[in-house]
């Protein structure tokens, strides 16, 4: 064996070493492993994925300046997955990315799907941002989502594959729901007037507490499940 070899050798032992789990279970996953099955799952979804997908995805890829800061942004989140020395420690944290991509992308998603426009829409991007400008605020929040969405298809796609824990799937998309209805109904409240005999101001202000209530019951009851799921290739 020549040195060039022993080298090559040596290195992939020490980079085997360095993925194995000593608290046992399964080896770790690097943060390499994390983004190079994202980045195959953006260029499946722009070639195969639902319409939805396709539009998300063929949005990076179409840009390349776009698409280097998605992968920027989506790389710091794959490092804090990566960080835990166990495995099941990083689907966890894999699934906590998750509840913050939601989160994340739910202010343009509201935008988007129930038609605000004018007044009420500028109101609504100040309470959420009183230190930018209406445009910066709309920009922001759309590069946001474009983002998130695009991370939180690859996390879904890692939480159920090479990091598999068994809040993905149906029981994430009930939290999804969940947080949807919340945001929707808060952002409801802070557009109706505050008038005793409004309608909507008095239906729909007794159920935000609740509804807080029951995302935060279905956040912990995700994160108890095991993290542990079969493969679902």
């Amino acid at each position: 064996m020549n040195r060039s070899t022993a080298r090559t050798s040596i290195a992939d032992t020490f980079s085997k070493l360095l993925r194995l789990n000593l608290a046992g279970g399964p080896p770790l996953v690097t943060v390499e492993q994390l983004m190079e099955e994202s980045e195959a799952r953006i260029e499946f979804a722009a070639q195969k994925g639902t319409a939805g997908e396709q539009r998300i995805a063929s949005r990076l890829l179409d840009s390349p300046l776009e698409y280097r800061n998605w992968e920027s942004a989506h790389a710091l989140l794959m490092a804090g997955v990566a960080r835990p020395h166990r495995n099941a420690l990083q689907a966890t944290t894999l699934l906590t990315t998750a509840f913050t991509l939601v989160h994340r992308r739910a202010f343009f998603d509201y935008l988007r799907g129930h038609g605000v426009r004018g007044r009420r829409r500028r109101e609504l991007v100040q309470h959420f941002h009183a230190r930018r400008s209406y445009t910066q605020a709309v920009v922001a929040e759309h590069s946001t989502y474009l983002h998130s969405t695009a991370s939180l298809m690859c996390v879904e796609h890692l939480g159920d594959t090479i990091l598999p824990h068994q809040a993905f799937g149906e029981p994430f998309r009930r939290y999804e729901q969940a947080y949807a209805a919340y945001f929707r109904n808060y952002c409801h409240n802070y557009l109706a007037p505050s008038a005793k005999d409004n309608d909507i101001s008095a239906s729909v202000r007794p159920l935000l507490p609740q509804l807080k209530r029951d995302v935060i019951a279905m956040r912990a009851k995700l994160l108890a499940m095991p993290a542990a799921a079969p493969l679902r290739r």
